[in-house]
């Protein structure tokens, strides 16, 4: 395995090495401005299939699921121009929550979805306020979380006076 990963080092590196030369030589420009985003998905991509590879240490799944969904948002940043950014934004808040939900589809960690699903929900209720650009979804959405909050307390002071 040691050897694959010294394989893979070399060849990435020659590569990055005869692009240097040949850019100099033949004049060819690729813009860093599309490939800087790699360098944040490509580890996150790395602790994903090392996990699903060898299925050991579920926890390099929460930065793979981290850096994989950071990367993915500045990859389509990249081509589609920053101002993209102004909508794609609530996926800061959702990476964690991916990481962490990975993390606890691989070990039953019923402890991990409270907060993969508190993020998440956050995320979408911003995902859906940059969509629409109104404030009235802002106020429906945190008045359906404020009943629902008030409804899971009713419940459990509910239980705990029944048994």
């Amino acid at each position: 395995m040691r050897k694959n990963k010294n394989i893979l080092g070399g060849m990435f590196l020659i590569i990055i090495g005869i692009y240097l030369i040949f850019s100099n030589i033949f004049n060819i420009n690729i813009s860093w401005n599309y490939i800087w985003p790699l360098f944040i998905l490509i580890p996150g991509i790395k602790f994903e299939y090392d996990y699903f590879k060898y299925k050991k240490n579920p926890g390099i799944l929460v930065p793979g699921g981290v850096l994989t969904t950071i990367g993915i948002i500045f990859l389509i940043s990249s081509f589609l121009g920053n101002e993209v950014l102004n909508l794609l934004w609530p996926g800061f808040v959702l990476a964690p929550a991916v990481g962490l939900f990975q993390m606890y589809l691989a070990t039953k960690r019923k402890n991990l979805l409270f907060p993969s699903f508190l993020l998440s929900g956050i995320s979408i209720i911003f995902f859906i306020e940059e969509i629409s650009n109104s404030v009235r979804v802002w106020n429906y959405a945190v008045g359906i979380v404020f009943i629902l909050f008030g409804l899971m307390f009713l419940r459990k002071k509910g239980v705990d006076n029944n048994g």
